[in-house]
């Protein structure tokens, strides 16, 4: 390759420029973001169950959607949490798991699930749980001028819009806004008196109706009087006439039809007792039903007149017609019955009786038809006696009679018309309650249906133009609304809707307060689609900012938050880490060259490495994130080492006499195999960290692609460009010269003290190599000592999961009691907001939103370099500044972009079944873990328990009246909340019109129970009747994982210190006594730790294997790798002994420092020892090698060495302010570069020198193999 870019300088010049090119274009369509685009495992499947309880929720969503979706391949864990209205499921799946395909197999598995869910339930929506779920910038709006109602209609009509509009704004979401909406609210003393009024026009109706009755009732009273009086003197006349000439006749008639009467009663029994068809038994006891009647009226009047005998014989005669229709019927059936064959003994007994019963009452009945047709006959005697009165006295008889008939009938209709009477009143009493036929739900409609509007098609005029018919009209004002009819009442006239309901614009303004430094604003959180820049959106957002502002006078738009901004800062602080860098590696060079070409070449190779790896990171998909620019800075180092290496091999061959041709191309090929090795060992660590799963994967993978892309380029160039350019800038007659000169040239005094310095340096370091070359158990000795001695510092080491970033902002959670207005909570915020502007200096503004219950505030401080605290020193401050304000729980916290991947230092996870139990445990664990002097912000997930009001359906009574669950649901959340009926146009502003109760139900428990619910059926019914209305103590949400209910304690540390606490929780939890069948499980933080920890020590393993074999197949020896790698210990000890000495802590980061080591520190080994075995090829013993060897590469090690630790200072420095996160890693990789140059210098020759001891004297241990005398040979 070295060969082939010198002799084709044009097309490596032409590669050059390509690279240029591409490299710049990618630069600019890179996206750029905070974090890497991590699969985050996860989705939400959310489940509205309006009006369910949690526990309802839990019993009728939950536990059905767990058990179908825990079924699903790939799902790693399922959390359920139950709250009122809803059910919340998080699916976290396998890390390796394709998430689109996931959507699809979870949303398949929902629509067959959603059939078994409760009608009222919503479908579910299935959510893909990402990092750009949170809003990535977020400013505060006021306008100079604007009262809240002007600022809310610009916000939401002008600028929510116009910034929607921009480039990857996928929403926006406003708090603060004051949104206004025509509110109907029902007014009691309105109904009342539209009552009064109705009731005083039905009391005139009814009056009116009622005095008719009382006159009608007289006049029908009065008549019976005087037909009483009138009757009972004609009765005494004929009755004396008609008793002396009639009496015993009528008397023995009378007695004659009575006893057949009874004699036929009797009979009619005996037959219905034989009788076993259903059909005739029951006509046959309709027929004894009317004898006994006429029974009991021969008993009870004693009859003596002829016309009350005639009338019972005429009812009796209608019985024994009914009665001979029955007895036809049984005849046929018995005649039937004995044409059928196989008759048993049993039914032909029962057959005979019902024959005898016949004939009996065939004779009865005989002989009562006789005694009644008798009875004319005694009428015409009658007739015959009576004959003799005048016909005057006759028509008055027949007078008497029509008379009686008459009142009868009057008495009949008046009481007919006292009944109607009765439930008129009744019913106008109900109807005159207006509440009732004017229920919300039913207001509701009616305004709703009053409010429309529509095309009904074209009409044409005379001219045959077509006109548009629009039928219906809108309400376009208050007065509109006021001023619909609602009901006719007769009497009355019409009800319109002001006659019942106050109607009014209303505001939110006091249900939740925003507020930005004091006053009053509204705040935006904007966030972007996933496949967007958010480098991008953020200047797409500040420039219509800087539009709207300069367009509308008094705008001010203050942006709170902002990751474009971050990643700006990000992206110039680590650009200047690396211009740093690599000018400090450029001057290291000019120091040891002393010379500007070779420094220039060098220079160049840096630039276009980063541009070459740039085109990698573009085509392999990789953004500008906080990952890759880390990358990049920390691998400005190492990417000089390949073509330091090739350059100064190069310059040592054109100074050893080659020519210029054969220095470029042997020089290059001398290294070539080393540089290829160390190359391959470096990109050998980075394999299997690419490879890991969980955080430490998702946070380094792009990490490592960028690094391995950038050494993979930097190889590229020093084995090309390098090459070439020495080709062309290189003068060997020159470097012989200099070194002649050098040699014969008196150095000047400061030269003379420097190079003495050097001299005494050198000497010491070949005194002591010198030393342990010849005495090698010292050198193991001290090697071995040197890795205790850094090992014992570790015990002072804390471990974190990822350092802190400071992101300059404190978060403040404020939690209100149980039913706090959101007055309440801004008047406590408001507190916290004068504590903080007291006690920070830091402060550059905050901003709070207050609602009913609680309140988020966030602080933003100035600068780093502007302050002396660190965000996390101001929350512990303000801590502790806040903890007297009463009458609340306040939370602080400093907020961290890489608090959302890792969970919270104390975290407790108790399992079990019983709600209660779970209560008490997480109860007393949190008691005893709050006591523990490092833990702060103790709490259990497990929500107080609040009294809360509820209605138990009485499922039976309600399905009398038509209701429903749903049904009453509805109405009390109608009653209690409103409803929207429909939606108005005033002013050019669409308003919501709420139709709310009158409050009155909510006033107290028993006037809840009163609430009327309109009844399916007409009419209304009290709550009450349908439902059990109590109070009751109920979680506010419930939470399961993996279908046993769960409790979570949650905490932080004040220290940091994870491992500490959690020792401390585990002495805790060895000491209690859990009930059978509950499980407590220390998971968060801890837990993600030390599943990353494992994740990278084996990914260390791996790497460490990996740069084994590498280098057994670059010297291709088993034992050379060995010698190579024997510093790694020390190494490894030594990069982790400076975190306790700079006050740092044990991270993922640090660990991932280490892997990186295991690729880097070997690359001066390998120069190094493949050296030596050069020189021993040569025919030098190994002494000799070691002693010639190493003086000749402390040039280039110190040279790769320092380039890479001055490239990585600015990092470990944490210059700028965005690099606290990653100076761990350059404390580390400095210290581990640091340690382990000198033990390559000094004890890698020991290790090598001891490998090769050991292994000559295995081989003279091992038998030599026989071999065979020449005769044998001659014999074969």
């Amino acid at each position: 390759m070295e060969k082939f870019s010198v002799k084709k300088p044009f097309t490596v010049l032409v590669a050059v420029i390509m690279v240029i090119m591409l490299g710049l274009v990618s630069v600019q369509n890179m996206q750029t973001n905070l974090l890497p685009n991590v699969n985050t495992p996860y989705l939400m499947v959310v489940t509205v169950y309006p009006g369910a309880s949690p526990e309802r929720v839990e019993n009728e969503v939950s536990d059905v959607m767990e058990s179908a979706l825990g079924t699903i391949s790939g799902v790693k864990n399922v959390t359920a949490t139950s709250a009122e209205n809803y059910s919340l499921l998080l699916m976290e799946f396998e890390d390796d798991t394709d998430m689109n395909s996931a959507v699809v197999k979870v949303s398949n598995k929902v629509d067959q699930t959603t059939s078994s869910l409760p009608s009222t339930c919503m479908t579910p929506s299935i959510i893909e749980y990402t990092l750009n779920m949170n809003a990535f910038m977020t400013v505060a709006v006021s306008r100079e001028g604007s009262d809240s109602y002007e600022l809310a209609d610009f916000v939401n009509d002008t600028m929510v819009p116009y910034i929607e509009r921009q480039g990857g704004v996928s929403n926006i979401s406003a708090n603060g806004l004051v949104t206004r909406m025509v509110q109907v609210q029902l007014d009691q003393e309105k109904i009342d008196a539209i009552n009064e009024k109705l009731l005083e026009v039905i009391d005139v109706q009814l009056a009116d109706a009622k005095a008719q009755l009382d006159a009608a009732e007289a006049q029908i009273e009065a008549g019976r009087k005087e037909y009483e009086t009138q009757l009972a003197n004609y009765d005494k006349l004929v009755s004396d006439t008609i008793n002396s000439q009639y009496s015993g006749e009528l008397q023995e008639s009378f007695m004659l039809v009575k006893k057949q009467a009874q004699a036929l009663l009797e009979s009619v029994n005996q037959l219905i007792a034989v009788v076993n068809e259903p059909e005739i038994q029951q006509a046959l006891i309709d027929v004894r039903d009317g004898l006994q009647r006429v029974v009991d009226k021969f008993n009870e009047t004693g009859m003596q007149d002829i016309d009350s005998l005639i009338e019972i014989v005429a009812e009796l005669r209608d019985i024994t017609d009914k009665l001979t229709t029955a007895l036809q019927d049984l005849q046929q059936r018995l005649n039937a019955q004995g044409d059928t064959a196989g008759t048993t003994a049993g039914e032909l007994v029962d057959d005979l009786q019902v024959q005898q019963s016949l004939s009996n009452i065939y004779n009865t009945l005989e002989s009562t038809i006789k005694a009644m047709d008798d009875v004319p006959g005694l009428m015409d005697q009658f007739t015959q006696i009576v004959g003799t009165y005048s016909q005057q006295q006759l028509q008055a008889y027949i007078k008497f009679t029509e008379a009686r008939e008459m009142l009868n009938n009057y008495e009949q209709q008046l009481a007919d018309a006292k009944q109607q009477y009765e439930d008129a009143k009744q019913k106008a009493m109900e109807n005159s309650d207006v509440a009732k036929m004017l229920d919300i739900n039913t207001l509701a409609q009616l305004i709703y249906a009053q409010n429309f509007s529509m095309p009904a098609g074209y009409v044409k005029d005379s001219s045959n133009k077509s006109w548009l018919l629009k039928v219906g009209e809108e309400y376009d004002s208050i007065e509109d609304i006021s001023g619909a009819l609602l009901l006719h009442v007769d009497g009355f006239g019409d009800v319109r809707l002001s006659d019942v309901a106050d109607v009014q614009i209303i505001d939110n303004a006091e249900d939740s307060f925003t507020r930005l430094n004091g006053e009053r604003s509204v705040v935006l959180k904007i966030f972007k689609s996933n496949s967007s820049s958010a480098g991008e959106v953020s200047g797409n957002c500040k420039a219509a900012f800087k539009e709207l502002e300069q367009k509308y006078d008094g705008l001010h738009v203050v942006v709170l938050s902002n990751q474009g901004n971050y990643i700006s800062i990000i992206v110039s602080s680590i650009l200047s880490s690396m211009l740093i860098g690599a000018a400090l590696a450029i001057i290291v060079l000019a120091i040891f060259l002393k010379d500007i070409k070779p420094t220039l070449v060098v220079g160049i190779s840096i630039p276009l490495s980063v541009l070459f790896a740039v085109v990698l990171m573009y085509f392999t998909g990789l953004d500008m994130n906080i990952m890759t620019l880390a990358g990049l800075s920390l691998g400005i180092g190492m990417l000089v080492d390949n073509s330091i290496v090739v350059l100064e091999n190069i310059y040592r061959f054109a100074a050893d006499g080659h020519d210029r041709m054969s220095a470029c191309v042997e020089g290059t090929a001398e290294v070539t195999s080393s540089v290829l090795a160390s190359t391959l060992t470096t990109l050998a660590v980075f394999v299997p960290l690419g490879l890991v799963d969980g955080i430490a994967g998702m946070m380094f993978r792009d990490f490592c692609l960028t690094i391995a892309s950038l050494i993979f380029a930097s190889l590229v160039i020093a084995l090309t460009l390098v090459p070439l350019l020495c080709y062309f800038l290189l003068d060997e007659e020159k470097i012989r010269r200099q070194q002649l000169a050098k040699a014969n040239k008196t150095p000047g005094p400061l030269a003379a003290r420097a190079s003495a310095a050097m001299a005494k340096l050198n000497a010491l370091y070949m005194r002591l190599l010198t030393y342990f070359t010849y005495h090698l158990k010292a050198g193991m000795l001290v090697s071995v000592g040197l890795v205790v001695v850094f090992s014992l510092t570790l015990f002072s080491t804390k471990t974190v999961l990822i350092p802190d970033m400071d992101q300059g902002q404190v978060s403040i959670s404020i939690s209100m009691p149980i039913g706090s207005q959101a007055d309440e909570t801004a008047a406590i915020a408001d507190q916290v907001s004068a504590v903080i502007a007291g006690q920070c200096p830091e402060l550059e503004d905050m901003y709070y939103i207050a609602q009913d219950e609680s309140a988020t505030m966030m602080v933003n401080l100035v600068g780093k370099s502007e302050r002396q605290r660190s965000s996390a020193d101001v929350a512990n401050d303000l801590r502790t500044a806040l903890q007297d304000i009463a009458g609340c729980e306040i939370t602080v916290d400093a907020s961290s972009t890489m608090g959302m991947m890792s969970g919270s230092d104390i975290n407790v996870e108790i399992r079990g079944n019983d709600y209660d139990t779970l209560g008490m445990i997480a109860d007393d664990l949190t008691e005893r873990i709050s006591q523990l002097p490092d833990a702060t912000e103790v709490q259990s997930s497990l929500s107080e328990q609040v009294p809360q009001v509820k209605v138990q359906m009485n499922r039976e009574a309600a399905a009398q009246y038509g209701l429903t669950a749903a049904s009453v649901g509805a109405a009390v959340r109608a009653e209690l909340t409103g409803t929207t009926a429909t939606t108005v146009t005033i002013d050019n502003k669409e308003l919501d019109v709420v139709v709310r109760g009158d409050g009155a139900s909510s006033a107290s428990l028993d006037a809840l129970r009163s609430m009327p619910v309109a009844s399916s059926y007409g009419g209304y019914v009290p709550l009450s009747s349908v439902a059990d209305v109590r109070i009751e103590m109920a979680p506010q949400s419930i939470t399961r994982d993996n279908q046993s209910r769960q409790v979570t304690v949650t905490g932080d540390t004040r220290s940091g210190n994870t491992t500490a606490i959690t020792a401390e929780i585990n002495a805790i939890l060895d000491g209690y006594a859990m009930p059978e069948g509950y499980t407590a499980e220390i998971t968060g933080s801890y837990s993600q730790m030390m599943e990353s920890f494992s994740d990278l020590l084996l990914a260390l393993l791996v790497a460490l294997g990996l740069v084994y074999f590498i280098l057994a197949s670059q010297f291709e020896s088993f034992l050379m790798p060995v010698i190579i790698m024997m510093i790694l210990p020390v190494a490894f000890a030594g990069a982790l002994f400076a975190l306790p000495l700079t006050g740092r802590d044990m991270s993922m980061i640090s660990l991932v420092a280490i892997i990186m080591l295991a690729g880097t520190v070997v690359n001066s080994s390998i120069i190094l020892v493949d050296y030596i075995k050069q020189r021993r090829e040569r025919g030098e013993s190994r002494e000799e090698a070691i002693l010639h060897a190493c003086p000749l590469r402390i040039r280039p090690v110190m040279m790769t060495t320092l380039t890479t630790i001055l490239a990585m200072v600015p990092m470990a420095l944490g210059i700028g302010d965005t690099n606290e996160m990653m100076s761990d890693m350059g404390v580390v990789m400095i210290s581990g570069m640091v340690i382990s140059t000198i033990i390559t210098l000094l004890f890698t020759p020991v290790y090598y020198s001891v490998i090769d001891q050991l292994s000559h004297i295995f081989r003279r241990r091992k038998p030599p193999a026989e071999r065979p005398t020449p005769a044998t040979s001659a014999a074969e």
